[in-house]
């Protein structure tokens, strides 16, 4: 089966909705408007975020890919967010309700303190123990609710997301953040309705259309305007099989070589809140997602510079992706590579590329050129042509299964 995702991005400033997508298959940016298609890695789903830009009160070159998206600030409440229930009173910020127990529990990336839950601290990736690297890749990967859409089964009934599969997917995205050393992100309740419109109608896009997914016109199938609207602000994803198992598809961003965009969204330091759709049983690939990517009130951590794989320990797998530098530093766009394997001082080769800019932070990619990343081996990674002098960091790839 073939995966595909779209990322979203904005390319004017302060344009609520607007973005431009890009086709993880091949298919080319479209500028302004909307997010695109991207082919994720594994099996054969197809991933598109929204365009590149900036979204409202985001940071420098915040935007959002399309791959699912729902947003507001927390779940809260019985009944709150897709899927809520129980009897809880309603809960407070990066909160939900836990229906077994009728009580408000932390959304995943948040501890109780005070009687409010708060961001965990993530530290410095290059200080995270190869155990506690190990031990989040493994947690962040578990699915907890197989079956978390519930609809009718009639075709444009969006149904809801059972609070179980709104966890796991939070936990994935916060997984990710947590390993890159930025802080968790909650989901949004009146988000994440919007955003299951949007997977519904995404579910049916008609991928023989000139028009982007991230613009769908009122004609489309299954077609509301909450859910056109996310469109255009969401990462979006086809054929996962789970919203979880679409955000891995978003980090890996295959086929989107010219801008990574479902990636730099994810990663980009004030996502807050999210907004996510799920929905399955139709279409070409059986199931879309719509991820929103355009909230941008997290007070988390805000580090000069991210990379994936993450500086020190990481997963094997993230070495195995194209590799990317994003942040705030003057000169990234247009930054120089350099790599050496340190365990026999060998410099290696890379191929880099320029990409388009406006998906959450300036980003530079490369890839390996004629060598592949070992678990247990060094690689010493030397970004050079920045305003502020050239960066230096070492990767320590490492199996985690």
């Amino acid at each position: 089966m073939v995966r595909r995702s779209h990322h979203a991005s904005v390319l004017v400033a302060a344009v609520v909705g607007l973005g431009a997508c890009n086709v993880l298959t091949g298919t080319g940016d479209l500028e302004v408007i909307e997010p695109k298609d991207d082919v994720g890695g594994g099996a054969t789903a197809v991933a598109d975020g929204p365009s590149s830009g900036s979204a409202p009160n985001s940071g420098a070159g915040a935007g959002a890919t399309s791959t699912g998206a729902g947003a507001s600030s927390t779940s809260s409440g019985p009944g709150a967010g897709t899927g809520g229930g129980g009897s809880c009173a309603p809960c407070g910020a990066n909160q939900y309700c836990e229906p077994t127990t009728s009580t408000c529990q932390c959304n995943p990336g948040f501890v109780m303190q005070g009687g409010d839950c708060v961001a965990a601290a993530p530290g410095d990736p290059s200080t995270h123990t190869q155990p506690e690297v190990c031990n989040m890749w493994k947690s962040g990967h578990v699915v907890t609710t197989q079956n978390p859409l519930s609809a009718s089964g009639a075709d444009c009934d969006a149904g809801t997301l059972a609070q179980g599969g709104i966890l796991d997917t939070l936990t994935r995205i916060n997984m990710y953040r947590w390993l890159a050393g930025l802080g968790p992100t909650s989901d949004d309740a009146g988000f994440d309705a919007d955003a299951q419109l949007c997977a519904n109608l995404e579910s049916w896009w008609d991928f023989s259309s000139s028009i982007s997914p991230h613009s769908p016109p009122s004609s489309s199938k299954c077609y509301t305007a909450e859910g056109g609207a996310t469109a255009g602000q969401s990462n979006i994803a086809w054929g996962s099989g789970h919203p979880a198992q679409a955000i891995d598809q978003f980090m890996q961003d295959n086929g989107n070589a010219t801008t990574m965009g479902h990636r730099r969204w994810i990663l980009n330091p004030p996502l807050d809140p999210v907004g996510i759709g799920y929905w399955q049983t139709g279409g070409t690939y059986g199931n879309a997602e719509c991820l929103r990517v355009f909230g941008s009130s997290g007070t988390g951590p805000s580090p000069s510079w991210v990379s994936i794989p993450t500086a020190g320990y990481a997963p094997i797998e993230m070495a195995q992706w194209t590799w990317t530098f994003h942040g705030s530093l003057p000169g990234i766009p247009n930054a120089q590579i350099s790599m050496l394997r340190v365990d026999d001082n060998a410099p290696l080769a890379v191929d880099v590329h320029q990409l388009s800019q406006g998906y959450g932070q300036d980003c530079v990619s490369w890839d390996p050129s004629g060598w592949t990343p070992e678990a247990g081996k060094t690689y010493r990674v030397t970004v050079s042509g920045l305003g502020g002098g050239d960066v230096v960091y070492d990767v320590k790839p490492v199996s985690c299964n």
